[in-house]
């Protein structure tokens, strides 16, 4: 199994999990809770320190944006590291959800 750490932190009312390691079908499910865990409106995906990501966890980002978007609540994504940009570009990732290139949060 791939080794995956979640931080999360809040900040005005948003949650803000940091993601570092490799995101795969053997982790996947440990991510898609804590996004499920979080009550606020906004929840921000930070993958600075992703170093990997397969399409279950590209799959699943998608789903839960999908999810927290039908009860009126915000998915975003910041952070790609370049390399796993290019993989998510591949596989169509950017045409279904809206990405913010720097980490206003920071």
């Amino acid at each position: 199994m791939k080794r995956v750490e979640i931080r999360v932190r809040q900040k005005k009312g948003m949650a803000i999990l940091e993601v570092e390691g490799e995101l795969d079908f053997s982790n996947v499910e440990q991510l898609q809770q804590e996004i499920q865990r979080r009550p606020e409106e906004v929840v921000e995906i930070d993958l600075q320190g992703l170093r990997f990501i397969d399409s279950s966890g590209a799959g699943m980002l998608l789903s839960q944006a999908r999810h927290l978007f039908r009860q009126g609540r915000t998915l975003r994504i910041v952070g790609i590291p370049d390399l796993i940009r290019e993989d998510l570009e591949v596989i169509g990732f950017f045409r279904v959800l809206e990405i913010i290139e720097t980490n206003p949060n920071a």
